[in-house]
């Protein structure tokens, strides 16, 4: 019987230490990769505060331009004047950054042939090809509302600025502030235009804006409500910001970023009351437009570029969405 069993009894110290290397390995491997884990997921967690979703404000320029030239055709017979509302995006060449503008044209564009031949160089020399000269020499009055485009979260806004550029040589502009009004959250509001002693009786009427030929005026307005009375002063003085993209941002819907749908909310409504005339005609030939500019809020989640880390924070972060299906991110 020692004869069969020598074999084994001599093998078994040499199984021994190999099971023993193998759960060794296993152990090392194991507390190996439970180290990597953390050190990514601390990784994670790092980038994570430094993460910030992105805010962009949109306008609705397509409606803008359409319910402008809507009023315009109603008021055919009253005006003297040919009008015609477009937008148009302006920015610096070769930037990608554009600021939308709604642009009233006036007349018809200049006929390039008859432009002075120094001043076709000089428009050149600028940069603008022959093709947009004649757009650019047209006489245009030119309606910006800011802010747009992607927006910082902080600080909040606390004013809508409004720049109207009159590039005619015969005609006058009017901005009436008090039949102006700001639509937000589905509620109108005065505005009140911001200027360096803000009279202590907001109820009193605003004086227009006059903007004459080859002038442009640039005013911060906001609504009334948001003024308030300082008696340590004895003046008025802003109370509150405009809109908080900050508190928006955390009071929106939840934003996927796996999904290719856009996550854009109604923002506000600006009808800005303009008023048009040749400098010699009477008031009663003013032409009166409401004109609206709707923004909307885009908002874009920010994220880790590499997947791992952004797999792992979706289920494991500070910030992970309370509510989310097992197929939640990819």
């Amino acid at each position: 019987m020692a004869i069969y069993d020598w074999p084994a009894a001599a093998f078994l110290p040499r199984l021994v230490v190999e099971n023993s290397t193998a759960t060794m390995d296993a152990f090392l491997l194991t507390v190996y990769f439970l180290v990597v884990t953390y050190v990514l997921y601390q990784m994670a967690l790092s980038i994570e505060d430094r993460l910030e979703d992105k805010v962009i404000i949109h306008l609705d320029e397509e409606f803008s331009a359409e319910q402008t030239q809507a009023q315009l055709s109603f008021q055919e017979g009253k005006r003297s004047i040919k009008v015609k509302a477009v937008t148009q995006e302006r920015g610096f060449k070769n930037s990608k950054v554009k600021v939308p503008v709604l642009c009233l044209l006036i007349g018809d564009a200049p006929d390039v042939s008859k432009i002075d031949p120094a001043e076709l160089e000089g428009l050149r020399k600028l940069g603008i090809d022959d093709g947009a000269i004649a757009a650019v020499l047209q006489p245009k009055i030119e309606i910006q509302v800011k802010p747009t485009g992607q927006q910082p979260i902080k600080p909040p806004l606390l004013y809508l600025t409004v720049t109207i550029d009159n590039r005619t040589a015969n005609l006058q502009t009017y901005v009436n502030w008090d039949a102006s009004s700001l639509e937000m959250f589905k509620q109108g509001n005065r505005i009140v235009r911001s200027t360096p002693n803000m009279p202590r009786d907001l109820s009193q009427a605003q004086v227009h804006s006059v903007v004459n030929p080859g002038q442009a005026v640039t005013s911060n307005v906001t609504i009334e409500k948001n003024y308030l009375y300082d008696a340590a002063s004895a003046q008025i003085q802003l109370a509150k910001p405009l809109v908080s993209l900050e508190e928006r941002l955390e009071r929106s819907k939840l934003t996927d970023p796996t999904t290719a749908s856009k996550n854009i909310q109604p923002l506000y409504s600006l009808d800005l009351m303009v008023g048009l005339k040749t400098t010699t005609a009477p008031n009663s030939d003013l032409i009166n437009l409401l004109i609206p500019f709707s923004f909307t809020l885009e908002i874009k989640p920010d994220q880790i570029a590499l997947p791992p880390l952004r797999w792992l924070l979706r289920r494991t972060g500070r910030n992970r969405q309370r509510l989310r299906s097992w197929l939640w991110g990819r």
